[in-house]
């Protein structure tokens, strides 16, 4: 039978589901007209009403034969709300460690879980987190997060349209199935979910966990916010691929094999494109720079395959069959490069370092504290006026164990994250990378020492006769302005080699 789903325009949003045999149901929505409100509690627009900022929310269901199918919504942005909801709960760290000023901020909360209930969450909140934490890049970047579990006690055990359409609960942030029409669409009131992750010290992303077994989830991308059945099998696997929608603001790469073209232009998304490996090569745009390569530990080798986006023609992907178009499978390399930006997007890749204003003279021990990704650590080189020190590499450097001569000089230090995982040099330098400056003002470690051979003798003691009277510099060992007897007693203190 001819397929009723089309590739539409960016202008225009759209939902589907399989219901029946398998038939598509396809519901066209334009950003026009009032969104639905998809169970967040906002309510729907009113003609009245100004125009409402939107934030495109992605879904994503699982066919009997195991493959993803899905699509994207448009929804409203959800005020970000702070007040009573978060004072009434607490929050406990899960997973990392390091200042939450310079960690990203993963907040989980749950809903339909009651008082008797609490054990039950927080086994599933604590699993989950686990297990994204041991899938790559999160597991070898692990270091740059913080996981705060809330414990939200709600009224009722259970979420809303589980199992079936039409069964109501009384839960904290009302999740639900069914939103739309959708049966595996996991919605939430995001208002509340975000009042209840703001018990957290700070939050980037919030992983929210419904009290349910059956299939769902979906990703908010502009209130970097997933959904997620704590209790299905899948549950760990589809948190990954909300977190690459919320977190990565990845595509997803399936289509469903039904003649489909994309009618769109080209994508802001970095994971498809309308390019195909030639043109992409040519206009070294998208992921140009992996094309041919079969790096590890991604899905690979990178190339551009047609068929992303829900729609099989005219669209491309980076590799055959990543995490963004099956559950269970690694990100290809492009789709990871975005995510360990996005990363350093939010966490500097230093924690700490020597105060950079005050005048240092040499003598002090300096450091810096780069941040511990978790697979390897950041390089680190420290220079003096340009020029690299030698095995100067290590975070704390001992200016008084090197040679360093008199005067002002300007001492470097360059901190990268060198990751082979990353090809955009110019995002690497703009991300990934710090680089600290300090003024030195070396004093003469031997002042008496006139001719400057390492040595007090008499030829010292000449010059410094020579210069009598005068304001110096030649002959003002003490610096006090003026050459005369002291210069000379400070001369034959220091007698003999400099040290």
């Amino acid at each position: 039978m001819p397929s009723i789903f089309a590739c539409v325009e960016a202008s225009v949003v759209y939902a589907l589901d399989r219901v029946g045999s398998g038939v598509l149901l396809v519901r066209i929505i334009t950003a026009k007209i009032g969104i639905v409100a998809l169970g967040l509690g906002l309510g729907a627009a009113h003609a009245s009403d100004s125009p409402l900022q939107t934030e495109t929310l992605y879904w994503d269901s699982i066919d009997a034969d195991g493959q993803l199918f899905g699509g994207r919504l448009s929804v409203p942005v959800a005020e970000q709300r702070h007040g009573h909801l978060a004072e009434r709960v607490g929050s406990e760290l899960i997973f990392g460690s390091g200042p939450s000023s310079n960690r990203i901020d993963l907040v989980i909360v749950g809903d339909g879980y009651t008082a008797a209930e609490m054990s039950l969450y927080q086994s599933q909140a604590n699993a989950t987190v686990q297990a994204m934490f041991s899938e790559e890049p999160f597991a070898s970047y692990g270091g740059l997060f913080l996981a705060h579990r809330v414990d939200v006690v709600s009224n009722e055990s259970g979420v809303d349209n589980d199992p079936n359409d039409g069964i109501d609960r009384d839960t904290a942030m009302d999740m639900a199935f069914w939103c739309s029409n959708i049966e595996r669409l996991l919605c939430i009131n995001v208002s509340k979910a975000i009042g209840f992750a703001n018990a957290a010290p700070d939050r980037e992303q919030v992983l929210a966990i419904a009290n349910s077994t059956k299939y769902g989830g979906a990703g908010y991308s502009s209130s970097n916010l997933g959904t997620v059945s704590g209790g299905n099998g899948s549950a760990y696997w589809v948190a990954i691929h909300e977190f690459g929608h919320s977190f990565g603001d990845l595509a997803d790469e399936y289509h469903y094999g039904d003649g489909e073209t994309w009618t769109g232009g080209e994508p802001s998304t970095v994971n498809i494109s309308t390019l195909n490996v030639t043109q992409m090569a040519i206009s070294g745009t998208k992921w140009a720079a992996w094309l041919g390569l079969n790096p590890a530990p991604w899905d690979g080798p990178v190339d551009t395959y047609e068929g992303a986006a829900y729609c099989e023609f005219g669209i491309y992907r980076p590799s055959d069959n990543s995490m963004m178009r099956s559950l269970a499978r690694p990100f290809n390399a492009p789709s990871a490069e975005a995510l360990v930006l996005e990363m350093y997007a939010i966490v500097d890749p230093l924690d700490d370092w020597t105060p950079t204003g005050p005048v240092l003279d040499g003598t002090e021990t300096v450091f810096v504290d780069p941040v511990d990704p978790g697979g390897h650590a950041l390089d680190v080189q420290w220079s003096i006026d340009g020029e690299a020190i030698a095995g100067a590499v290590e975070p704390e450097l001992d200016l008084g164990a090197i040679s360093i001569s008199s005067g002002n000089h300007t001492l470097e230090v360059h901190v990268v994250d060198a990751t082979e995982w990353v090809k955009d040099e110019d995002a690497r330098a703009a991300l990934m990378t710090r680089d600290l400056q300090w003024h030195l003002d070396v004093a003469q470690p031997c002042p008496a020492d006139q001719d400057g051979n390492g040595t007090v003798d008499v030829n010292d003691l000449l010059a410094i006769v020579d210069a009598w009277g005068t304001s110096g510099p030649t002959g003002d060992v003490d610096g006090d302005g003026i050459v005369g007897a002291n210069d000379l007693l400070e001369a034959l203190a220091g007698w003999g080699a400099c040290p």
